[in-house]
C-alpha cells in the first residue's frame, strides 16, 4: 500500500485563518451533535472508584480556563508546516468522528448525582454557568481529553520539551473532566485512544504543495 499524499492547506501565512474557519465547523457539529444526542442519551452505571472521587468545584479552572490556553499556546508554538497539517486533518478527522459518534451512541451524565450546593465562590459559579450553557451531552468520546493530547501528539513532532509540557496538561485537563463531573471515565479512554489511533496514521501522511494559480498560468 503506496504513502497517502494530502494537499498542504495550512501555512505560517494563513494559518490564523484556517484555524478560524475549523473551529467555526467545531463549534457548529458540536452543537448540532449535541442538541440531537441530549434527547436520546442515555447514562451509564459509574464504576466504583468513578463514584469516590468528590466534586471540586475548584477544578473548573483546569477544565474551562487552562484548556484553551493551552490549545492557544500550543497552535501559536507549532511552526513546521508539515505538523500544522497534520493538526489540521488531525482535529477535522476527530471532529467528525467524535461527532458521528455522539449521535449514534449518545450518553448523558447524571450531573443529578453530584449537585452544586449553594455557594457564592467564583468557582461555583464559573461551575453553575457551564453546567447551564453545556448539555450533559456528548459524552463518548471526551473532545476535551481527545484534542488535548492530540495537540500533545503533535509537539513531540517538533519538541520534547513542549511535549513532556503539554502531556502534563493533558493528564491535568483529563483528570478535571472527572473533578467537575463532566464525563465518564470510559469517555477519557476513548478520547485518547481515538487521538493517539489518528496522529499515528496522520504521521504516516505526506503533504504536497497546493497547485497555485500563478504557477498554473506560467506553465
Amino acid at each position: 500500500m503506496g504513502e497517502i499524499t494530502l494537499k498542504k492547506m495550512v501555512n505560517n501565512q494563513n494559518k490564523w485563518t484556517i484555524i478560524a474557519f475549523a473551529s467555526l465547523i467545531f463549534g457548529i457539529l458540536y452543537k448540532l451533535s449535541g442538541a440531537i444526542s441530549y434527547k436520546n442519551g442515555v447514562i451509564l452505571t459509574l464504576l466504583d472508584f468513578e463514584e469516590k472521587i468528590p466534586l471540586i468545584p475548584s477544578t473548573i479552572w483546569i477544565y474551562i480556563v487552562l484548556y484553551p490556553i493551552y490549545l492557544i499556546w500550543s497552535l501559536t508554538t507549532f511552526k513546521d508546516e508539515n505538523n500544522m497539517n497534520k493538526l489540521l486533518y488531525s482535529f477535522l478527522l476527530l471532529t467528525l468522528i467524535s461527532c458521528a459518534i455522539f449521535i449514534s451512541f449518545p450518553l448523558n451524565y447524571p450531573r443529578e448525582y453530584y449537585p452544586l450546593l449553594f455557594s457564592e465562590t467564583i468557582s461555583h459559579k464559573l461551575l453553575q454557568y457551564v453546567r447551564l450553557i453545556d448539555k450533559p451531552s456528548n459524552c463518548f468520546p471526551s473532545l476535551h481529553v481527545g484534542l488535548c493530547f492530540l495537540f500533545a501528539f503533535i509537539h513531540k513532532n517538533e519538541s520534547k520539551k513542549r511535549y513532556v509540557i503539554s502531556l502534563l496538561i493533558s493528564f491535568s485537563i483529563a483528570i478535571s473532566t472527572l473533578t467537575t463531573k463532566q464525563h465518564y471515565f470510559y469517555d477519557l479512554v476513548g478520547g485518547f485512544i481515538l487521538s493517539f489511533t489518528i496522529v499515528t496514521l496522520m504521521n504516516k501522511v505526506s503533504f504536497a504543495e497546493s497547485i497555485s494559480l500563478d504557477n498554473f498560468y506560467r506553465e
